[in-house]
């Protein structure tokens, strides 16, 4: 082989080496940027979990069906004072959704909110009359890597003042 020939050769193998590594950059790019699927069966991890101020629940149960931009969540919550459900329709997209939601067993009252995505977590506000107070929530839903684990940081304003909760879930 010629001179000039192991030249050509040598700069067609650097360009294709490159060629892979930018490959190989984009696709790791890619799954770290694509949106998290949540559809499932989670269950609280009370031992894991932070209630805050709050008294913990006994139990807490989200059936998820995510098809983005919708997702439909069914919130089974039991504490002292009984069993609650909830059903939510939210999408991701950032517009008003209005839902019927029961908080703390009271009445079940209209609740508006906003979700939308920042980097790989769900963001959701939404304020809930309670007992004659307004509060304003912000929550923050994040998968693990491999998709097993849910948790949900929720940022609670109150007149009474600001706290945070942290729930994690593991998906059945």
């Amino acid at each position: 082989m010629s001179a000039p020939d192991r030249g050509n050769l040598a700069a067609m193998k650097k360009a294709t080496l490159t060629t892979c590594i930018a490959l190989v950059l984009a696709a790791a790019a890619w799954a770290q940027n694509a949106t998290p699927n949540f559809t499932g069966k989670w269950n609280i991890d009370l031992a894991k979990s932070d209630f805050g101020p709050l008294p913990p629940p006994e139990s807490v149960v989200h059936v998820v069906e995510h098809k983005e931009p919708n997702i439909k969540i069914v919130t089974t919550q039991k504490t002292a004072q009984g069993e609650t459900t909830n059903e939510r329709m939210l999408t991701t997209d950032g517009k008003e959704n209005v839902n019927k939601m029961r908080m703390g067993g009271s009445e079940q009252q209209e609740v508006k909110s906003t979700s939308k995505w920042n980097g790989t977590t769900l963001m959701t506000a939404f304020k809930v009359d309670f007992q004659g107070s307004t509060l304003d929530f912000n929550d923050s839903w994040k998968l693990s890597d491999d998709g097993k684990v849910l948790t949900i940081l929720r940022e609670i304003k109150s007149p009474q003042g600001d706290f945070s909760t942290t729930t994690v879930f593991n998906k059945q």
